[in-house]
C-alpha cells in the first residue's frame, strides 16, 4: 500500500490515503476530507459497505483518475476520483440487478456491526421509515456555511452545516416555506468558511437522458453526506454509472454556481444556448393573476375567516376580467406590451379546452390587443391530469407495508392524493404528447386562438413521488428528466406553431437553459413585509450565473405590502423585464394603488415600453 499520495492543481490541492478509503481537497482556505464511497439503496434494503480497497492511480489524457474497488451488500462498485486542472470529479459504476431508491455520497453504512432497528415494534415509532443517515458515517465537516442556489419562501440560502438544504424539481413546504419557486435549481451546493474569499462547489454533472432523479440533497448532521432520490422507480440491469459529483473551487458562494456552469458546459453536458429574443419580448408583462386574487380575495382580507377555501379566483379568468384590466391601465397610461392571461382559461386543466362559457370569444380579444401593437400569453400547467383517461396518467398506487412513505410537507402543495389518483399526465405516451401538440397548436396558432406564447406554470408537480404507477406502454420518466421531455415538447410545438411565440419557464438549470425563452422570478412568497428587492435580486443573479443572456420576467406576485410593490417597480427594470400583477389593490393587504404609484410604475417601465 503506499503512502499519501498529492495531486497539485493551480487552485487546489488533492491528498489521498490509500489505505482509509478517504481524500481531501484542500482549497487554501479550508480542507475538506471526503469518504470515498457511494451507497445506492433499494427500496427494499439499504446498501451497507463491505469493504472499499485501494486500486491505484494512473494518467489519463487531461486529468488524473484514482480507483477503488467497492463491494456492499447489494452491488459491486468501481469508484473513481478524476482530477482535472481546474476541478475533481467523483462517481461510481454500479454493477449489479435492481432498483434504485436514492443515491449517497461521500457516506457509509458498514456492513460490519450493522443492526437495523427492531421491526417488531414498528408500529409504536416511525413504521419503518427509518432512514438511510441513521445507520450511516458521513464525512466530516470542515467548513460553517453551506449555500443553495435554490429560492425558498423563507429566502434563507446559507445554513450551517448540520441542517439540511435540498434542490428540487417538487415542491416541498417542509423546506424553509417551501421551495416551489424555481424547479428545479442549480444542481449545486457550495460550502465555506464565510466571510473567507474561497469556497468548494458541490455540483452534479448528469449525462442527457440520465436525470432520473427528483431531489439532490444536503445532508447534514454532525457529518454529512449528498444524496439524489429515485423513489425505486430507476432500474439497474447490469450498470449504471452514477451522476458524477465536480468538486470544484470558487471565490465565493455565487461564483460557485458560475464556475459549476462553466464545467458542465466546457464537457459537452449542458449548453448556453445563442439566444435570438423577438423584440416584443423585452416589453413590460401585465398579469392578471393579481387581479383575480384580489377580486376573488385569495388572502382573505376582506371575508369572514370563516370563510372555507373555495375557487372563486380561478372563476375570475373571465374575459369581462381582463377586459376591465386592459381599460383600467390603459386608462392609466401604463405602457405594457405583454399581457399574460392566467389560470383559468380553460374547462379542463389536461385539456385545454377554452371555457367558452368565461371566454365566449377569446379570439376576438386576442385579435382586439393584437390590433393595437400587443400581445397575449396563455397560463399553462404541464401536468394537470384532469380530464385526461386515467390510462395514460400516472397514478398514486402506494405498495402496502413498502416501508418507504413521502413527507407530508412534499404532497401538500398539490393535495395528499388517496390510493388510485392521478398524479400527472404521463409524458412518454404517444397518445399524451400528441394531444398537447394539437393544444398548443389551436391555441398559438393563426388558424386557430393566434395566441403568442406560453406562462408555464406548477412545474413542480412534476411526477417524483413514492408510490407511482406507471400505465401500460410508459417510459418511466419521472423527476427532472421528465421536465426535460415535457418542457422540449411544449417548446418545440410552440415554435413549430408560431416561430416568435414567447415561452417563459421557472426552471434556471444549466440542462433546460435550451427549452425555455424567458426565465420567470417568482412566486414571491416573501416573509418580510417591507421588502422583497434583496431577495429577487438573489434569484435573478442566480439565473444570470446560469446563462448571463437568459431572458427573464421579473414576476410580482404576491407582494406583501404597497410599500414593498413601490421599491419593487423601481428595481424591476434592472433585474429584466418587468412584470405587473396588480390593478387597482393588492390582494394580500387590500392596499390601493394610488396615482402616483401608476406614474412610478410608467416612469420605471418607460425605458422598455418601445
Amino acid at each position: 500500500m503506499p503512502g499519501e499520495i498529492f495531486i497539485e492543481r493551480l487552485e487546489f490541492r488533492v491528498r489521498i490515503a490509500p489505505d482509509s478509503a478517504r481524500f481531501s481537497v484542500d482549497v487554501g482556505a479550508f480542507t475538506q476530507e471526503f469518504r470515498a464511497d457511494i451507497g445506492v439503496d433499494s427500496l427494499a434494503a439499504f446498501d451497507r459497505t463491505v469493504d472499499v480497497t485501494w486500486q491505484g492511480s494512473d494518467s489519463r489524457m487531461g486529468h488524473e483518475r484514482v480507483t477503488w474497488a467497492a463491494t456492499s451488500s447489494l452491488w459491486r462498485k468501481q469508484l473513481y476520483l478524476d482530477v482535472y486542472q481546474g476541478h475533481a470529479e467523483f462517481y461510481a459504476d454500479v454493477i449489479g440487478d435492481g432498483d434504485v431508491d436514492s443515491v449517497r455520497y461521500f457516506d457509509t453504512i458498514h456492513d460490519t456491526g450493522h443492526v437495523p432497528h427492531f421491526a417488531l415494534t414498528k408500529h409504536f415509532n416511525d413504521k419503518g421509515q427509518t432512514d438511510a443517515r441513521d445507520y450511516s458515517s458521513g464525512s466530516p465537516v470542515a467548513f460553517t456555511d453551506v449555500f443553495c442556489p435554490e429560492p425558498n419562501s423563507h429566502s434563507r440560502q446559507f445554513t450551517p452545516p448540520y441542517e439540511y438544504a435540498q434542490v428540487s424539481a417538487n415542491a416541498d413546504l417542509d423546506v424553509r416555506g417551501g421551495n416551489f419557486i424555481a424547479n428545479p435549481g442549480p444542481l449545486c451546493f457550495a460550502i465555506g468558511n464565510a466571510p473567507a474569499s474561497q469556497w468548494l462547489g458541490l455540483g452534479l454533472a448528469v449525462k442527457p437522458g440520465e436525470h432520473l432523479f427528483s431531489e439532490y440533497e444536503y445532508l447534514g448532521g454532525t457529518d454529512f453526506a449528498l444524496r439524489l432520490n429515485s423513489w425505486g422507480a430507476r432500474e439497474i440491469r447490469g450498470l449504471l454509472t452514477t451522476p458524477r459529483v465536480i468538486l470544484a473551487p470558487a471565490p465565493d458562494a455565487h461564483a460557485a454556481i458560475g464556475r459549476y456552469v462553466d464545467i458542465l458546459v466546457a464537457s459537452g453536458l449542458a449548453t448556453r444556448p445563442r439566444r435570438m429574443p423577438a423584440p416584443w419580448w423585452e416589453r413590460p408583462i401585465v398579469c392578471g393573476w393579481g387581479h383575480q386574487s384580489w377580486q376573488g380575495d385569495l388572502f382573505r382580507i376582506r371575508s369572514s375567516p370563516e370563510r372555507p377555501p373555495d375557487n372563486a379566483v380561478y372563476t375570475l379568468c373571465t374575459q369581462a376580467t381582463y377586459r376591465d384590466i386592459v381599460e383600467h391601465l390603459d386608462d392609466q397610461r401604463i405602457p405594457w406590451g405583454t399581457l399574460v392571461i392566467d389560470a383559468r382559461w380553460f374547462l379542463a386543466g389536461g385539456l385545454k379546452n377554452v371555457d367558452t362559457g368565461r371566454w365566449p370569444d377569446l379570439r376576438g380579444f386576442i385579435d382586439a390587443q393584437h390590433r393595437r401593437g400587443r400581445k397575449v400569453l396563455l397560463w399553462w400547467g404541464p401536468w394537470d391530469p384532469e380530464g385526461v383517461p386515467g390510462a395514460e396518467c400516472i397514478r398514486y398506487q402506494p405498495e402496502p407495508g413498502s416501508g418507504r412513505a413521502n413527507r407530508p410537507g412534499r404532497m401538500a402543495k398539490f393535495g395528499t392524493p388517496q390510493p388510485g389518483r392521478k398524479l400527472t399526465i404521463d409524458i412518454t405516451l404517444p397518445q399524451v404528447r400528441q394531444r398537447i401538440r394539437d393544444q398548443v397548436r389551436l391555441l398559438l396558432s393563426p388558424s386557430g386562438f393566434n395566441a403568442d406564447g406560453l406562462k408555464l406554470d406548477h412545474m413542480s408537480a412534476a411526477p417524483g413521488v413514492y408510490g407511482m404507477a406507471f400505465p401500460e406502454g410508459s417510459a418511466r420518466l419521472f423527476g427532472i428528466e421528465a421536465i426535460r421531455s415535457c418542457l422540449a415538447l411544449t417548446y418545440q410545438a410552440a415554435k413549430e406553431a408560431k416561430p416568435d411565440a414567447l415561452v417563459i419557464g421557472q426552471s434556471p438549470t444549466p440542462y433546460l437553459a435550451d427549452v425555455q425563452d424567458m426565465l420567470r422570478l417568482g412566486d414571491i412568497y416573501s416573509v418580510r413585509a417591507d421588502s422583497v428587492t434583496e431577495e429577487m435580486a438573489f434569484r435573478a443573479d442566480m439565473t444570470r450565473q446560469v446563462d448571463p443572456h437568459w431572458p427573464i420576467d421579473t414576476d410580482g406576485w404576491p407582494l406583501p405590502s404597497l410599500a414593498a410593490m413601490r421599491e419593487f417597480v423601481d428595481l424591476q427594470p434592472s433585474l429584466g423585464v418587468p412584470s405587473l400583477y396588480y390593478v387597482t389593490h393588492l390582494d394580500t393587504t387590500g392596499e390601493a394603488l394610488a396615482p402616483e404609484d401608476y406614474a412610478r410604475i410608467r416612469k420605471a417601465w418607460s425605458t422598455r415600453s418601445a
